[in-house]
């Protein structure tokens, strides 16, 4: 009741101001009159979302990270209308929190949600996100979106679980998430449990438009991603390879997320930056709004080079993970870059790079920590654009997640792929 009254409050006094400088109009005010235009109460503010699919492993690091959120937005940067709404679900009920420059908490467990499911639900469902997205716009209205999807992820790639894979939804690509359904988190198959497909995401989210989608999550950065979710965002940040658990360092990075100029660059050098002397970390942006005209130019890429693609030795490229080195679940995640360096001439390559760093921007610190294989794996940068692709050698032809199959369903292949 009290955010319905408030915000019928807002919505009387913009009505009545409306009314006096229309009726000004009407009897005639001459031009040289300086009364203020009507702004909307949202000017300038962003809300940005978190949805966390916690339900697994990464339970206590989901806590972690939303103290560090708590730190990061008391600070004099926000905009009185800014807020930060959350979506957690972990080994507890899911909730929703919301959180502003004036929310003095530093302790989950001192937070009072807004909103505490009865039930449990399966969080890696696109229809529980997309109703998380249809609560927060209603609810907390502002000029600008971001959303920050935090947990486990697997790129584009069919879902590992048996629960994703039997019946009707066999042949589905699965990629962010893991809910298992238990509200546990390490023990007895923590990470055994339902997935999102991406294609679902793009169909729920269809008509959505936010500033930036930030994936806190592993080898999230492939081109059939963003392909897939090029419509719902200006900008798509993420990792072509795998990250750290603990994931981003909130503190420093909710400045970044409400920043009014540079939000991308920022959130992405913030990111980097804390994992710069230790684990390390590559991280990219893509500008959706020339990845169309792209995957034009890289159908013709395809036509004239498919046969040099097929026969390519992926041991010389810089891969992100490898196929078969901790099990065959995963294919080669291989940067775009490496790719083209083997397959292109001289001249040809510069065009490419010329046409590729009109889409993705990377950031990374030489290295990254890799549990596969186990260790950390130094960057080429000549390998390196920080986006991974997919391409259907023969080896996977008759594996049993049907890679080949799959990535043909995938709206990249159909562009730029398939005959």
């Amino acid at each position: 009741m009290k955010k319905n009254s408030l915000f019928n409050r807002v919505y009387d006094t913009v009505a009545i101001m409306f009314l006096i400088v229309a009726t000004c109009s009407f009897f005639a005010c001459s031009k040289d009159d300086d009364t203020p235009p009507v702004v909307s109460p949202y000017a300038e503010s962003r809300t940005v979302m978190v949805y966390m699919v916690a339900e697994n492993s990464l339970s206590p690091n989901a806590t972690t990270d939303v103290q560090e959120m708590l730190v990061g937005m008391n600070n004099d940067t926000l905009n009185v209308n800014d807020r930060l709404v959350i979506y957690l679900d972990d080994v507890k009920s899911p909730r929703i929190y919301v959180v502003d420059k004036t929310t003095k908490k530093t302790l989950l467990s001192d937070l009072t949600p807004v909103i505490t499911y009865e039930e449990d639900v399966n969080s890696a469902s696109a229809e529980q996100l997309g109703a998380f997205v249809d609560y927060v716009k209603t609810h907390y209205p502002a000029e600008s979106y971001g959303l920050v999807m935090w947990s486990h992820a697997s790129g584009w790639v069919p879902s590992s679980y048996d629960g994703d894979r039997s019946g009707e939804t066999s042949s589905m690509r699965k990629a962010f998430g893991v809910d298992n359904g238990k509200n546990i988190s390490t023990k007895y198959g923590g990470n055994n449990g339902h997935q999102m497909e991406i294609a679902d995401m793009a169909s729920v989210l269809e008509g959505e438009t936010f500033d930036f989608i930030f994936f806190d999550a592993c080898v999230m950065q492939t081109i059939e991603v963003a392909y897939e979710l090029r419509h719902l965002a200006d900008y798509l940040i993420a990792s072509p390879a795998e990250i750290p658990a603990p994931g981003a360092n909130y503190k420093t990075m909710m400045r970044a997320m409400f920043s009014k100029e540079d939000v991308v660059t920022r959130i992405m050098t913030d990111y980097e930056r804390e994992y710069r002397n230790s684990y390390g970390l590559v991280i990219s942006a893509v500008n959706t709004s020339v990845l169309e005209d792209y995957a034009t130019y890289m159908k013709s890429i395809v036509a004239h080079h498919r046969s040099e693609m097929m026969e390519l030795d992926a041991s010389s490229v810089l891969n992100y993970m490898h196929y078969g080195t901790w099990t065959t679940n995963f294919p080669d995640f291989l940067d775009m870059q490496g790719v083209m360096l083997q397959v292109l001439d001289n001249e040809e390559f510069a065009q490419w790079k010329v046409e590729t760093d009109k889409v993705v921007t990377c950031v990374h610190a030489g290295c990254w920590y890799s549990n596969y294989p186990k260790g950390k794996v130094t960057i080429d940068d000549a390998q390196c654009c920080g986006m991974s692709m997919f391409i259907p050698f023969e080896k996977y032809a008759f594996n049993s997640w049907a890679f080949n199959d799959e990535y043909l369903k995938t709206s990249w292949a159909k562009a730029i792929w398939i005959e």
